[in-house]
């Protein structure tokens, strides 16, 4: 069951804690650290994003539309909807002739709060290139076209394109196709359910070339060099995904997942990890992730100086006082 991860005090009371399970593996599959419940069944949601842009390069769609580096990374991303990564989606939509209209997601402003709200002042309109999953959907409409798939409603669990990238992520995942219980995510596309176990042997398999074999690993090896060269893509400036791919050069890769989800993988690595927040709450999952990485010793210390006040985070009132503060509060179980 899941486990008390993280604490928010407020003078000497724990005000709020959040419940969650984190599981660690080993290059052999096996669970090397974990608390709370590793097997524990969830939606993948946006960390999936990665293992399905590698299908861009794999089926050659990359190379026939000139992707850049920059397109490819953005495909990976869950996005604030920058002007760099309006340009990017724009990018690869023109090379793929098609206009912002053909995405079935719907218009927003921005996953940043301050960008969102600057909008909402000026009076700037919704768009779908705003999206934070506009990245994915333009790869999609990338993918289709290059397979000779139909673009219309490609959002529907039956079209070729999603039981295309369902078989992709049951294989880095290792788990049946007909196991991965679908729903529909955020933005109108399926999202997959499985165990937290399967997310993080995922990201191994993503991360560590030695595990795949011909198109497949050129493909990880791409899509990861493009990430590590455009972590700005994979988030946004200052945001958590960004900093940790930056401040690590690239070394380890992650990506969060909406509602409490985050997954890990060190490149050429020993290990990969998976997180789910109980209650969904993603603003504890630095702190978690921060926890986990501290305890196995995976980052240096020049590297958790860089990324340390993603681990503690003070609570402030209106008057911008700090009154309190939210830490992670867990330690794993060695296996």
């Amino acid at each position: 069951m899941a486990e008390i991860l993280v604490r928010s005090t407020r003078n000497l009371i724990v005000e709020n804690i959040y419940r969650g399970s984190v599981v660690m593996i080993s290059g052999d599959g096996r669970i090397n650290a974990y608390c709370g419940d590793s097997y524990h069944i969830s939606y993948m949601r946006s960390a999936a994003k990665p293992l399905m842009a590698t299908a861009l390069v794999e089926t050659g769609a990359a190379d026939a539309f000139a992707l850049s580096a920059a397109e490819l990374a953005i495909t990976c991303g869950s996005h604030i909807g920058a002007p760099e990564h309006v340009a990017a989606v724009g990018g690869i939509m023109q090379k793929i002739g098609l206009t912002e209209d053909a995405m079935t997601l719907g218009a927003d402003y921005s996953l940043d709060t301050k960008l969102r709200e600057q909008r909402i002042y000026d009076h700037v309109p919704a768009r779908k290139f705003f999206h934070n999953c506009s990245g994915k959907h333009a790869g999609m409409l990338a993918l289709c076209l290059h397979m000779g798939w139909d673009t219309a409603e490609y959002q529907q669990r039956e079209h070729p394109l999603q039981q295309f990238l369902r078989q992709r992520v049951a294989d880095f995942c290792a788990i049946h196709a007909e196991e991965i219980i679908i729903g529909v995510d955020g933005c109108g596309v399926p999202v997959y359910a499985m165990p937290l176990y399967n997310m993080a042997l995922a990201y191994y398999n993503l991360c560590n070339s030695d595990q795949l074999a011909g198109a497949r690993r050129e493909a990880a090896e791409r899509v990861l060099d493009a990430m590590a060269a455009y972590p700005q893509m994979v988030a946004g400036e200052g945001h958590f995904c960004t900093e940790l791919i930056r401040r690590t050069e690239g070394r380890v890769i992650g990506k969060l997942g909406a509602d409490g989800i985050y997954c890990a993988a060190e490149r050429e690595g020993k290990w990969a990890l998976a997180i789910k927040i109980e209650d969904g709450n993603m603003a504890v999952i630095p702190a978690v992730v921060i926890r986990a990485f501290r305890q196995m010793n995976i980052l240096s210390e020049d590297e958790h100086q860089a990324l340390r006040h993603f681990a503690v985070r003070d609570i402030k009132n209106c008057r911008e006082e700090v009154v309190g503060r939210m830490k992670a509060a867990f330690h794993m179980e060695l296996v």
